[in-house]
């Protein structure tokens, strides 16, 4: 399925709930997983999932491909939505959702202070809402029922540590961002630097510019500090691997060779992991887009149904680099 496909495929679907009947689950049979009762069957409990923005790249499209799938497997009543990384659109499906009189709401949050209100009203109506992947801002967490997802400031930790090592301990640093106030990106810039600053002091970071988590302006990114800097870059820290990958294609027209630049990155993707072998990329870590809207969905159903869950749960992100390559399965997105 094609991302244009899939995109289609999401915004049509949040027109409506869309009830699905599940294949091998029995909907009035509670999962193994669930660790208690159904208050009622699975084919009536009503959730609602609005995602980042699916369009944007393989890991969001997965994630939304893997909601569908999934709730469709567990016969819920379900719709997977996409904002288009615009907040006041989210805005206004949690409104919707909320008017609707869901009985949970899993959301993928655009910024982390703008949709508060919304996710305040949710809450006043006796909605619970999961925050899945990113946290909300520090005021809106007393509404948020709880959170799942990635460790970001651990898996930035981690690329601060493959990077430090690479270079062992000294050199210079450019840096590609994800979008400017959008929790993600805040811990693995913030994490990543603490890191840097107190294990590596002799690396010295040059430059830091957003590329928005696309990957063709991660490439011109790339393009512009060599540019300004040339072989003064002896490193990249890019918050996702897809700005990765656009690093790896600007190194490469510039007539790099592989490893000549380190380049680390969170959450590998396919083409990621073929990097990795062929030595152009120097680490990332496990990030499973798949296990990421499980999680959420897992917990949101519990959560529906009276069942305690911790207030965060969080997804395994070990690091993935050309030692250990080989003993992770080549990601499909």
């Amino acid at each position: 399925m094609t991302v244009k496909t899939l995109r289609t495929r999401l915004l049509s679907a949040s027109l409506l709930l869309v009830p699905f009947v599940a294949g091998s689950l029995a909907a009035q049979e509670a999962p193994d997983w669930l660790g208690g009762e159904l208050k009622k069957p699975l084919s009536e409990t009503r959730i609602g999932i609005t995602v980042l923005y699916p369009g944007s790249n393989a890991y969001q499209a997965k994630y939304a491909e893997t909601a569908e799938k999934y709730t469709k497997e567990l016969g819920l009543k379900a719709t997977v939505m996409d904002p288009q990384g615009d907040p006041a659109t989210q805005f206004n499906q949690i409104q919707d959702m909320v008017s609707q009189n869901l009985d949970v709401i899993v959301l993928w949050p655009t910024s982390q202070n703008a949709l508060i209100p919304a996710v305040r009203q949710a809450s006043r109506s006796n909605i619970p809402v999961i925050t899945s992947n990113s946290p909300i801002g520090e005021a809106g967490r007393r509404y948020i029922a709880a959170h799942t997802g990635p460790d970001d400031c651990a898996q930035a930790e981690q690329a601060a540590e493959m990077l430090g090592d690479s270079l062992d301990g000294k050199g210079n640093v450019v840096v590609v961002e994800g979008t400017p106030g959008y929790t993600v990106s805040i811990l693995r810039k913030n994490c990543f630097l603490d890191k840097m600053e107190d294990a590596y002091p002799d690396i010295e970071i040059l430059d830091s510019q957003t590329a928005e988590w696309n990957r063709e302006k991660a490439q011109t990114v790339m393009e512009t500090f060599l540019t300004k800097y040339g072989d003064k870059i002896d490193g990249v820290y890019a918050f996702d691997d897809g700005m990765g990958l656009g690093v790896i294609s600007a190194l490469q027209g510039a007539g790099k060779k592989p490893g000549e630049v380190k380049v680390v990155t969170c959450n590998l993707f396919g083409e990621g992991w073929d990097a990795i072998q062929s030595g152009w990329e120097t680490g990332s870590n496990k990030q499973s887009p798949v296990d990421d809207a499980i999680l959420a969905i897992q917990t949101a159903v519990k959560v529906a149904n009276g069942i305690e869950v911790p207030a965060i749960s969080q997804i395994e992100t070990p690091k993935i680099q050309a030692d250990n390559v080989g003993q992770f399965e080549r990601p499909d997105w």
